[in-house]
C-alpha cells in the first residue's frame, strides 16, 4: 500500500524532523507531513546584503549526546560553529546602563549589579533549608526564598525572560527550570549543587550554529528524508481505523487523501494538536487547547560599526522588568559567530513582548521598530540610523509552563495510554529550547521503535 506507513509524523519542526530521520535510518517506513512551505518551524534564518539574521532561536546549546548523534547522522558534526569566547559575557540593564553580569564568585563580590546586602543574602543561600513540601512553587517564589528579591529582579527574572519570555510569578519552577528544581531536591542548595557539579567536572556545553545559520540543520534533515518529507501537506484529522491510525491530509493541490499507519507522532503547536486530535481523543484535545503561549516580536537591525559606541563584547543584554524598558533584551549576533554582518558593520537582534507585555508584540511593525530603536540607542550609544531593519512577529512564540503545568503532562500520558502508538512531541511539555526538543524527540523515538517492534511481535 502506497499510503501505509509504520509511522506518520505530523509537523516539520526540529522535533518532528529528528524523529523522522532516526526512524528512516532504522529502516522504518515513515512519512512527515508539514503544512508550510519550508522545514524548521521557528528555526528561520534570514540572509540579506551579507547579513545573516536568525528570526527565531539564535543559538543552540550543545550539551547532550543526543544532539551530537543527530549532527553525526546529518554529517554536520564537523561543520558546526562554536561561539566566540566573548559570548560567555552577558550584560544586564541597571539604572539605565549596561553592566556585565558576574560569571563567578570573585566577580559576584566586585560587581556593581547587586548591592552589598544582596550579595550577603546570596552567600547565605548555602544555609537556606530546601523546600520539601508538595506545594508547587513559582520561579519568583523560589528565587526570593533562596536568593532574595534583588536577585529575582536582576538575575532570575531576566533569565526566564530570555528563555521563555515569561513571567516568573507565574512560571512553574519544577516544569520551567527542572534542572534548578532538581539541584535543590538533590543537594539542598544551589551553591552546594554548583560545587558538586564543578568537582564532578560536568561540562556546561557550547553555544553553536552553522556557517549558513541555524536553518541549515532542519534543511539538511529534510534533504536526507528525501521523499519521506512532504511540504504544503496539512494534516486535518487523525482517527482510528481498526488497529491502524487513519490520517486525513490536505495536499498541496487542495485535494484530501487518507493515509494509514501503525503509529503517529504529533509534533505541532497546541492549537493544531487540539484540532487534529479532536476526533481521536476529545478530552486531550480540549485540554491541550488551553496551553498558553507568549508572543514575541523580533527586531533585526544592521548598523555601521562606527555608529555603535558600545563594543558589543558579549552575548547581549537583558532588560529587567523593574527597569521599565520597551525591549526584553538584545543579542549581538555579529559578536557570536563569523560573517553575521557585512564588512564594517554589526548586527543586533532585539526581542519585544513576552508574557508580561504581550500587547507590545501586536503593535504595528513601524511602531515596534521605532520604539525599539529609541530604547536601545542610548544603551548602546548608537549615533547613526540602521542600514538594515526587519520586524518578525511570532504571535504564539513560546509555550508557557505555568503553575499547574503538571496537568498537561498528565493529560498527555493518559492520552498515550488510551491510544497506543500515538505520541505527543514538540515543545509543548518537556522543554522549549532546540536542545530540549532534540533530546526529548530522540528519547521519544526510542519508545516509538519499541512500540513498532512489539507490534510486529504481536502479529507474529
Amino acid at each position: 500500500m502506497d499510503n501505509f506507513y509504520d509511522t506518520i509524523v505530523v509537523g516539520g519542526g526540529i522535533s518532528g524532523l529528528t524523529s523522522a530521520l532516526i526512524l528512516k535510518r532504522k529502516r522504518f517506513k515513515v512519512v512527515l507531513f508539514e503544512s508550510s512551505f519550508r522545514p524548521g518551524g521557528s528555526i528561520l534564518t534570514h540572509k540579506v546584503d551579507d547579513f545573516i539574521f536568525e528570526l527565531g532561536p539564535n543559538t543552540v546549546l550543545s550539551n547532550c549526546k543526543e544532539m551530537d548523534d543527530l549532527f553525526d547522522l546529518c554529517d554536520l558534526l564537523e561543520k558546526k560553529l562554536t561561539a566566540f569566547p566573548d559570548s560567555k559575557k552577558r550584560f544586564i540593564v541597571k539604572n539605565g546602563n549596561i553592566v556585565p553580569l558576574p560569571l563567578g564568585l570573585f566577580s559576584l563580590i566586585t560587581t556593581k549589579v547587586f548591592s552589598t546586602k544582596a550579595k550577603m543574602r546570596v552567600l547565605k543561600e548555602f544555609f537556606v533549608p530546601p523546600k520539601r513540601d508538595a506545594k508547587e512553587e513559582s520561579v519568583a517564589e523560589f528565587a526570593i526564598r533562596r536568593l532574595g528579591k534583588e536577585f529575582l529582579d536582576y538575575a532570575v527574572g531576566p533569565f526566564v525572560s530570555g528563555v521563555y519570555a515569561g513571567d516568573p510569578d507565574k512560571l512553574s519552577l519544577e516544569h520551567a527550570v527542572p534542572k534548578i528544581y532538581a539541584i535543590e531536591q538533590k543537594y539542598g542548595s544551589l551553591i552546594k549543587g554548583a560545587i558538586a557539579k564543578r568537582r564532578g567536572g560536568q561540562p556546561s556545553g557550547d553555544l553553536i550554529s552553522f556557517p549558513p545559520g541555524l536553518q541549515a540543520l532542519p534543511e539538511t534533515i529534510a534533504s536526507l528524508l528525501e521523499d519521506s518529507f512532504k511540504l504544503k501537506s496539512r494534516v486535518r484529522k487523525i482517527s482510528k481505523s481498526g488497529d491502524l491510525y487513519e490520517v486525513k491530509v490536505q495536499l498541496e493541490d487542495g485535494t484530501s487523501k487518507l493515509f494509514h499507519s501503525r503509529s503517529v507522532i504529533v509534533a505541532v503547536p497546541a492549537d493544531s494538536a487540539s484540532e487534529i486530535l479532536s476526533e481521536l481523543d476529545e478530552d486531550f484535545s480540549e485540554g491541550i487547547s488551553s496551553l498558553p503561549y507568549a508572543p514575541i516580536a523580533v527586531v533585526s537591525l544592521g548598523y555601521k560599526k562606527e555608529d555603535v559606541g558600545h563594543p558589543l563584547n558579549g552575548f547581549g543584554f537583558l532588560a529587567p522588568e523593574v527597569e521599565n524598558r520597551f525591549v526584553l533584551g538584545c543579542l549581538f549576533p555579529s559578536s557570536l559567530f563569523p560573517n553575521r554582518a557585512k564588512k564594517g558593520c554589526v548586527s543586533l537582534t532585539a526581542f519585544i513582548g513576552g508574557a508580561i507585555h504581550p500587547e507590545r508584540a501586536f503593535l504595528e511593525e513601524e511602531d515596534i521598530l521605532e520604539k525599539t530603536i529609541k530604547d536601545i540607542t542610548p544603551l548602546l550609544r548608537i549615533k547613526g540610523k540602521p542600514i538594515f531593519e526587519k520586524v518578525t512577529i511570532w504571535h504564539k512564540a513560546i509555550p508557557q509552563y505555568l503553575l499547574g503545568h503538571r496537568a498537561y503532562k498528565s493529560s498527555a500520558e493518559i492520552f498515550e495510554k488510551r491510544n497506543p502508538g500515538a505520541f505527543i512531541s514538540g515543545n509543548l511539555l518537556y522543554g522549549v529550547s532546540v536542545a530540549n526538543c532534540i533530546q526529548n524527540s530522540t528519547n521519544l523515538t526510542k519508545r516509538v521503535i519499541s512500540f513498532l517492534q512489539g507490534y510486529e511481535s504481536d502479529i507474529m
